[in-house]
């Protein structure tokens, strides 16, 4: 069964949570108790010279730290997938037009109706009855979302001929209200699940580890403040560790 665009954009926001917010933590959990695992292994190791342990759990420390990196690296460009598949289909389903109505002759009506609403507000002396039509005009067709944003387009039109009737605060605040209920009946359920996702992928900037929460800490005093910069930029820090090699 194929799944609707909405199904696949709630998918796509679903798999971004899990790896910006779910996945860090318990990448970090299980980093933790891994590292202080083997720690715990060298220390009890009675072969070793202190010196020795302390050599071992410095190379634990690089070793470990190198394996965060690469994790969250993977992390980073399954991210960065999701990121670009969700804007893509966001921001066509935002762009791409509503249908136009099967029905010819309403469509016939429509374009008739609006085009003398348009005349009719531009030759108008009556600010408040302008916004009256143009508001009735909405009720009669607005619920077609193809319609609706038609009038949409030509809002700016319906505006500049009543405000140059009586450009008013009262006025602009009546048509803005209008403008909201245009607004509303052009965004679908599917372009509100593409609005909604092009707001939580944001510009696809990605921060596994926000500085002074639990999860950065617990790492930080693992691999250290210098590296724990690197935390949110992995592939920076894989770079300056195989130049280091």
């Amino acid at each position: 069964m194929t799944k609707t665009n909405i199904e696949i954009l709630e998918e796509l926001i679903e798999k971004g949570y899990t790896l910006v917010r779910k996945n860090p933590t318990s990448i970090a959990l299980e980093f933790k108790q891994d590292y202080y695992a083997e720690v715990d292994k060298i220390k009890r190791d009675r072969d070793l010279t202190p010196a020795a342990k302390a050599y071992k759990q410095e190379q634990l420390q690089e070793k470990f730290g190198k394996r965060l990196f690469e994790v969250l690296a993977e992390q980073k460009a399954d991210y960065k997938k999701v990121v670009d598949q969700a804007q893509k289909l966001a921001q066509t389903i935002q762009t791409t037009p509503h249908d136009k109505p099967k029905d010819d002759l309403k469509v016939k009506l429509f374009e008739d109706e609006i085009a003398s609403l348009v005349t009719s507000t531009m030759l108008g002396t009556n600010a408040g009855r302008s916004i009256e039509a143009l508001d009735d005009f909405i009720g009669k067709y607005g619920d077609e979302p193809y319609f609706a944003q038609q009038i949409k387009s030509q809002f700016p039109q319906f505006a500049s001929n009543v405000l140059g009737i009586e450009s008013s605060p009262q006025n602009r605040f009546a048509l803005s209200k209008v403008l909201e209920r245009v607004e509303s009946k052009v965004t679908t359920p599917e372009r509100a699940k593409a609005a909604e996702a092009l707001g939580f992928f944001g510009n696809g900037d990605v921060k596994f580890y926000p500085e002074g929460l639990a999860p950065y800490n617990a790492i930080q005093q693992i691999i250290g403040r210098d590296a724990a910069r690197y935390l949110n930029e992995p592939e920076k820090a894989i770079e300056l560790i195989s130049t280091a090699e």
